[in-house]
């Protein structure tokens, strides 16, 4: 049976699974404190590079779902973006 509606559940585990092998719902019952807060973004943070692969990704599933263009599908998303892009990492200076 096909999906019919992608929702901010399937954006955060895009990442969360791909990268930390978790998906909102394990969180949410494994660490239901911390998901009160934004402090999770910062403990399930991502590199540049996997932010970028992700955004990526969640492109292609929102032009798949509802069967948009690319322009179409990242005017749309700014909607949600903020709410389900994971942060990046801080990485050292050389």
């Amino acid at each position: 049976m096909k999906k019919k509606v992608l929702t901010t559940d399937d954006l955060y585990n895009g990442w969360l699974v791909k990268y930390h092998g978790i998906t909102v719902q394990e969180l949410l019952e494994k660490e239901p404190e911390l998901c009160k807060t934004s402090e999770w973004y910062k403990k399930y943070a991502v590199t540049t590079e996997q932010y970028d692969e992700w955004y990526k990704w969640a492109i292609k599933e929102i032009q798949k779902f509802y069967h948009c263009s690319k322009k179409t599908a990242i005017r749309n998303f700014a909607f949600d973006y903020l709410n389900v892009s994971p942060s990046i990492k801080d990485e050292p200076d050389n």
